[in-house]
């Protein structure tokens, strides 16, 4: 997905854009070898969907027409977070709720479309040419997977969005201007999902959920997210190793063990359509590129490369379009000290979703890293905002606002948001009051 938005966002400024990929891609949605993520719950952000929907016009409304329904992030989905549900209100928010292979077909349809794009498919990327004395990349080196013979395509710039098994810091030690600076917070997720036949009036007429855990009591978590073609995506989640069961019986009870019980309600009334499937994580990754002292000219990396995250927060794909939009504005006074304004925006769009993911992860003591000064106290204060964003609309729709990266965090500490959390005693029960009954005391 970041090399196709990347790619969207170049062929707005360059003569001729090729996209080397690895696969050859198929027509229509279907499940990669190469994306092991793509079979589990995907959140496409508000952020991440007005990048999209500006970018290819009407291809929401393309996805809706497929069966993926469109609709409020806050009042059409569900959020049970910190033993409250979130007040479900019409935030003005707008999502759409669709896999993430049917998403990426839809992409890739407007990308292949673009007159001065070109796809190189079944081909590997071997490395970039790099001229020592100019201090710049010319190009890409690569081979055809049916071909032993190699070649170079010559550039003027070579973006690499290969995800977060990039070469790069390796590259860019041998051309002598050493790697970046590497930050890990290891979480160790575990995904196991399964789909199933999604009917008219499930989950309380909405087009999925989010049920999370308390930390660091709690390490499960579940995702359930309405797909094209009338189904159900159900992720289920554990941190820390507790990883959810690939065997039926199992994996039902994993569910029956969340915090609220719809999800395990779903589970047990729909018709599945297929298997189990696993998915692992190890760790947050952030590569700090801003902080190199040299960058060669004509080469960036971006996406996931950059900055990859605890899925469990749904962000990626909503920082890659930010990133490319910001790639877009960069590009338009041209391609000269192009890495040092890019990483300059780039820190900024990835610090708001590496301290939401880290920020929550860190929470629980098992997780290393170092924790922020005072973090304890925020995490408090923080505690009080998910009490406040069960029945107070103005906190419910800030916090929205920052978890779908429209805000900073620090927005939600301003003194007239600060005083409606603080002076205030927190709810009893689980908020929401339609969906009280939903939830099960531990």
């Amino acid at each position: 997905m970041a090399g196709l938005l990347a790619a969207t966002a170049l062929s707005r400024h360059f003569k001729r854009v090729t996209l080397v990929e690895r696969d050859v891609l198929p027509d229509n949605a279907a499940l990669r070898r190469s994306v092991p993520q793509s079979a589990h719950a995907h959140g496409l952000l508000a952020s991440g969907y007005r990048v999209m929907d500006e970018y290819f016009p009407g291809m929401m409304d393309e996805l809706e027409a497929l069966g993926a329904p469109r609709g409020d992030v806050v009042g059409d989905f569900l959020w049970f977070q910190y033993g409250r549900w979130k007040l479900r209100h019409q935030s003005g928010l707008r999502g759409i709720a669709v896999s993430r292979p049917c998403l990426e077909a839809a992409v890739r349809r407007r990308v292949k479309g673009l007159p001065n794009v070109r796809f190189l498919e079944g081909a590997s990327a071997l490395k970039p040419v790099f001229n020592a004395s100019a201090n710049r990349v010319t190009g890409l080196l690569v081979r055809q997977m049916d071909k032993d013979s190699k070649q170079v395509l010559e550039a003027d710039l070579v973006v690499d969005a290969s995800g977060r098994g990039s070469q790069s810091p390796k590259w860019l030690e041998e051309w002598g201007f050493g790697p970046p600076e590497t930050i890990s917070v290891k979480v160790n997720v575990g995904y196991a999902t399964r789909v199933f036949q999604r009917r008219p009036g499930d989950l309380f007429n909405s087009i999925g959920a989010i049920v999370a855990g308390t930390p660091p009591a709690e390490t499960r978590y579940a995702a359930i997210l309405a797909a094209e073609d009338s189904r159900w995506v159900i992720t289920l989640i554990g941190m820390l190793g507790d990883y959810p069961p690939l065997e039926e019986k199992a994996w039902t009870s994993f569910a029956a063990s969340l915090p609220a019980p719809v999800v395990h309600d779903l589970i047990v009334s729909a018709q599945p359509l297929t298997e189990i499937v696993g998915y692992r994580f190890s760790a947050n990754q952030r590569r700090l590129y801003d902080r190199m002292k040299r960058f060669p000219e004509g080469y960036l990396v971006t996406g996931d490369a950059v900055c990859s995250f605890n899925p469990i927060y749904g962000q990626g794909m909503s920082v890659a379009a930010i990133e490319a939009r910001a790639l877009d504005d960069c590009l338009v006074t041209g391609i000269a000290d192009l890495a040092k304004r890019f990483y300059s925006r780039a820190r900024k769009i990835v610090d708001i979703p590496w301290l939401i993911a880290t920020g929550e992860d860190l929470r629980s003591p098992e997780v290393e890293g170092p924790r922020p000064p005072g973090s304890w106290l925020v995490n408090q204060y923080l505690d009080r905002v998910h009490a406040a964003a069960s029945d107070d609309v103005t906190v419910c729709r800030k916090f929205f606002d920052v978890l779908n990266l429209l805000a900073p965090p620090r927005s939600l500490m301003s003194p007239p948001l600060a005083w409606r959390v603080l002076a205030r005693r927190p709810p009893d029960g689980h908020g929401c009051p339609w969906l009280r009954g939903c939830a099960r005391e531990r």
